[in-house]
Parts: structure tokens; C-alpha cells; sequence
């Protein structure tokens, strides 16, 4: 794949973003506090297209999760999450992936359900589920983006 290849892939690809665990850590001791690496996270995805993958916003308003991670970084980087857009599901995050193309979905937290329809509908090679793991790895956010974004 040569440089422009991989440049037009990043601008397809698409990006779903849960928050809670992903983004910001829900385990007791170190509850709402950022992920390490969230500001370079949300630096490294601006030459993707970005969508809310997070049940602050699952009916399509993004003002909730907007404020929630607003909270979490500095100014400069709201505008970054002011262009995260909604999606809207009831039941499963997968019912507001487009499998049409190229995604990457980040996650904490991935129902039986939803796996069985990523293996059922995720044909192709550029189709992947990251499982973000604070708890395990507070560092995760960095590792992605040094070795993944």
C-alpha cells in the first residue's frame, strides 16, 4: 500500500467511540478520571471520521457525551469532540456501525450479541473491534496510538 493509499484509507476509515471505560476510567478507585493518553488519542483521530459509540448519546443527541469528555480534556481540544458524530441504537452498539466500509470500533465492554454480529458482518480486512481495557492497562490509549493510529 503506498502513502497516498494509506492516507485515502485513513479518511474512509471510520471510527466508533465509546466513552465510559474507553475514554475515561469507571473502575472504583480511579472513577471519571481521564484515560492516560486521551488528549493524544483525540489528536490521532482527526484525520478520521469519528462517530459516538456510548450510551450517553445511543438516541442521536451528542450533547451528554459532548460535555462529559469536554469535562476531561483541556479547550484546545473541544473542538476535536465537538466533531464526534451521533449515532443512534436501542439494544446493540452494532445496530449503528456502517459495514459497508472500513471502521474500527474502541470498547470496554462488548456484549455476546454484538460479537456474534461482528463475526457475522464484519467481512472485511479493515473491520476491527479494539477492547480497551483501563483496568489492565491505563496506558492503553498511548499504546494505540503509538502502534495503532
Amino acid at each position: 500500500m503506498g502513502v497516498s493509499d494509506s492516507a485515502t484509507t485513513k479518511c474512509a476509515m471510520k471510527i466508533y467511540l465509546d466513552i465510559d471505560g474507553t475514554c475515561i476510567h469507571e473502575e472504583i478507585e480511579r472513577a471519571g478520571e481521564p484515560a492516560r493518553g486521551l488528549n493524544e488519542f483525540l489528536v490521532a483521530l482527526r484525520p478520521y471520521e469519528v462517530f459516538w459509540l456510548t450510551t450517553h448519546c445511543m438516541d442521536g443527541n451528542p450533547e451528554h457525551a459532548t460535555r462529559l469528555l469536554k469535562s476531561k480534556v483541556p479547550p484546545e481540544l473541544h473542538a476535536d469532540i465537538d466533531r464526534i458524530k451521533p449515532t443512534t441504537w436501542s439494544v446493540m452498539k452494532t445496530e449503528a456501525i456502517d459495514f459497508s466500509g472500513p471502521f474500527i470500533w474502541f470498547d470496554n465492554d462488548v456484549m455476546a450479541s454484538e460479537r456474534e454480529v461482528l463475526k457475522q458482518r464484519a467481512v472485511q480486512d479493515e473491520q476491527w473491534l479494539i477492547e480497551v481495557h483501563l483496568d489492565e492497562n491505563p496506558e492503553q490509549l498511548m499504546d494505540i496510538v503509538r502502534d495503532f493510529l
